[in-house]
């Protein structure tokens, strides 16, 4: 997407002070806290987005108390019950532990988190793509690792990537923007309300489906802001230029 493109559209025309906030596994951002004691660098994190991002690295596995190196978990689901359990010792459930700090984690950076970017297939950091087992050890399905699904559950509208969805400059550069929207539409919403930024991107809106344009005025009347920067978060890759 052009800069001049993006400077028009953004309700609050001067740079922020402060580069939008991402969390990012660890691992990810070379640190090695993995189940073997290593890393899985992304090339991008250092070239791109680090350049545009703030990002703060966490390891659910290693916040919980877990050691590094340590023994490796898997996802077992039971009923509508999903639990983190040992891979090899069936008897090492760290399931509390990481869902304890999965909220000590998140709840802090509700208001100021604008993305997320996760390990895919971990226990942990998986979004959709991590193995879920059967009590038999056979696998049953993908779902989401434990921190990936409190985030989804709680910050629906947050801007999610896996590693393998940023190889790219031309993803990373659609990711920076979609958090830099986001941002965009808190610090709005601040200042002047929802209303105000409503009309800002009036023109913007028109261009979308008319399904989603009735959303967008359906939270403006309600004042559901988290649940207005969902639906133009979500609308605006498929029709920005």
């Amino acid at each position: 997407m052009p800069k001049n493109v993006i400077d028009f559209l953004f309700f609050n025309h001067k740079k922020p002070a402060e580069k939008p906030q991402v969390a990012i596994s660890a691992c990810l951002n070379g640190e090695a806290v993995r189940y073997d004691g290593s890393s899985k660098e992304l090339e991008t994190t250092s070239s791109i987005l680090a350049k545009a991002l703030t990002l703060l690295p966490i390891c659910p596995e290693v916040g919980a108390g877990m050691s590094t190196p340590r023994p490796p978990i898997q996802l077992l689901q039971s009923g509508d019950q999903i639990s983190a359990i040992g891979r090899d010792d069936k008897s090492l459930d760290p399931t509390a532990a990481l869902k304890q700090f999965r909220q000590q984690s998140i709840d802090p950076l509700s208001t100021s988190l604008c993305g997320y970017i996760f390990k895919s297939r971990s226990p942990s950091c998986g979004v959709n793509s991590t193995p879920l087992f059967h009590a038999n050890n056979q696998q049953i399905g993908l779902g989401s690792g434990l921190q990936a699904a409190y985030v989804q559950q709680t910050m629906p509208w947050l801007p999610l990537r896996e590693e393998q969805q940023l190889a790219t400059e031309e993803q990373c550069e659609a990711f920076i923007f979609q958090c830099r929207l986001l941002q965009d539409l808190r610090l709005g919403c601040q200042q002047q309300g929802l209303t105000s930024v409503n009309k800002h991107y009036a023109a913007l809106i028109r261009s979308l489906p008319n399904q989603q344009q009735a959303a967008l005025e359906a939270s403006v009347r309600t004042g559901d802001q988290e649940k207005y920067w969902g639906i133009l978060l979500r609308a605006i890759p498929a029709h920005s230029p």
